[in-house]
C-alpha cells in the first residue's frame, strides 16, 4: 500500500530531517567565514583604516545616528573589522550614552527547543573617554572592561526592566553580509541572542540595526548569506566602499536596498 503524502513525519524522522539541515546551514556557515577570512588577511592596514573613515562619515550623517541617544558600539579588533574608535569618540563628543558588549558567563535559563548557552553578551555603559582609553585588550585585541567594573556599569537589559528605556540605535560587526541585510558572525550567536533577549524584555521594541563591513565582506549581489530561523536581519548596511544598504520592511524580513 502506498504511504499517505499527508502523514506527518515520526518523531524520529523529524529529528533526523532538523538535524541533517542544521549540519547544512553549518557547514554553509562555515565556509564561508574561511572564504572571508581568506579575504581579510590580505588587506594592510591602511586600506582597513581607509574604509573605516568611510563609514564614519556615512554613519555620522545618518538621521538614526545623530538622534539616537543611547548607542552600543562594538569595540574593533586590531585588524579584520571596521575600526570604531572615531564612532566612539565622535559618540562622546555628541552627548550620547555609549554602550559596549560584554560576553560573560551564562546564568540564563534557556527553553527546551534551545541549547544552553555557556557564555551570553550583554550590553554595559562606558562612562568616558577616559574609561574608554583605560580599557585593556582581551585575546582577541578587544578593549574590554574588568569584572568589577561591571558593578558600576549600566546594563542596557536592566534599564528596560527599571524605566523601559533601551537603546536606540546599536553598531554590529560580523564577517559577511549580503544585499538583504543578512549578516554572519563568528558563530557563537552572541548579537542574535542578545537581540532576541532585548526583543523579549522590550515587547518586540527594538533599536535601529546597523552592520559596517569592510567591501570584502559585502558578498555579491547574486550571494546571500546562509541564516536559520535564529539569525536576525539588520535594518541597515554601511561599507567601506561608500555603499549604504537599507532593509526595506515593507517588502519582507530580509529584502534590501542599495541607496
Amino acid at each position: 500500500m502506498q504511504r499517505d503524502r499527508t502523514m506527518p513525519l515520526s518523531p524520529l524522522s523529524f529529528i533526523s530531517k532538523r538535524m541533517s539541515t542544521n549540519e547544512t546551514l553549518r557547514n554553509a556557515k562555515r565556509n564561508l567565514r574561511v572564504s572571508i577570512s581568506k579575504k581579510l588577511e590580505a588587506l594592510d592596514t591602511t586600506t582597513i583604516q581607509e574604509q573605516s573613515r568611510i563609514v564614519f562619515e556615512l554613519l555620522t550623517s545618518l538621521p538614526e545616528y545623530q538622534q539616537a541617544q543611547n548607542v552600543s558600539v562594538y569595540l574593533s579588533m586590531s585588524t579584520g573589522e571596521i575600526d570604531t574608535n572615531a564612532i566612539v569618540r565622535d559618540a562622546f563628543d555628541r552627548g550620547k550614552h555609549v554602550f559596549i558588549p560584554f560576553t560573560h558567563r551564562s546564568l540564563q535559563n534557556t527553553s527546551q527547543d534551545e541549547e544552553p548557552k555557556p557564555s551570553i553578551m550583554d550590553m554595559v555603559s562606558l562612562d568616558s573617554l577616559d574609561d574608554y582609553n583605560s580599557l585593556k585588550r582581551n585575546s582577541w585585541g578587544i578593549p574590554t572592561p574588568t569584572k568589577k567594573s561591571l558593578e558600576t556599569r549600566r546594563n542596557c537589559i536592566d534599564d528596560l526592566k527599571v524605566d523601559g528605556s533601551g537603546l536606540d540605535l546599536i553598531i554590529l560587526p560580523g564577517v559577511a553580509f549580503d544585499s538583504d541585510c543578512r549578516r554572519l558572525g563568528h558563530g557563537k550567536g552572541y548579537y542574535d541572542y542578545f537581540l532576541k533577549r532585548y526583543s523579549e524584555q522590550s515587547g518586540g521594541k527594538m533599536p535601529f540595526t546597523v552592520g559596517v563591513a569592510l567591501k570584502e565582506q559585502l558578498l555579491n549581489v547574486d550571494k546571500e548569506v546562509p541564516t536559520g530561523d535564529k539569525d536576525w536581519p539588520l535594518d541597515m548596511i554601511m561599507v567601506g566602499s561608500g555603499s549604504l544598504i537599507r532593509r526595506q520592511q515593507s517588502e519582507g524580513p530580509t529584502e534590501g536596498q542599495l541607496i
